[in-house]
């Protein structure tokens, strides 16, 4: 394995991702250690930069939820993706 950083979107996809397959409402710190391997504090930037863009929300309780919008992009990007590779 090399130890090839992961960019921006990469991080972000596999956050949108991880959510949209859980279907149901994550911790934000189960989000963390299953979806990414990076710092906390660096998966708390990514996280505030999704629910800023409204793709991610956060329940009373603290979890993590994919937004309609999420949803939305998270298919649209899985869809498009191998065409692009």
């Amino acid at each position: 394995m090399g130890d090839k950083r992961k960019g921006s979107v990469q991080i972000r996809f596999e956050i949108l991702e991880y959510l949209f397959f859980a279907n149901k409402p994550q911790l934000r710190t189960h989000v963390w250690r299953k979806a990414t391997d990076v710092s906390y504090d660096d998966f708390l930037k990514h996280l505030n930069y999704l629910r800023e863009k409204k793709l991610v929300d956060e329940t009373a309780k603290g979890q993590l939820v994919l937004t309609p919008e999420g949803r939305k992009l998270y298919s649209n990007l899985r869809d498009s993706l191998p065409s692009l590779l």
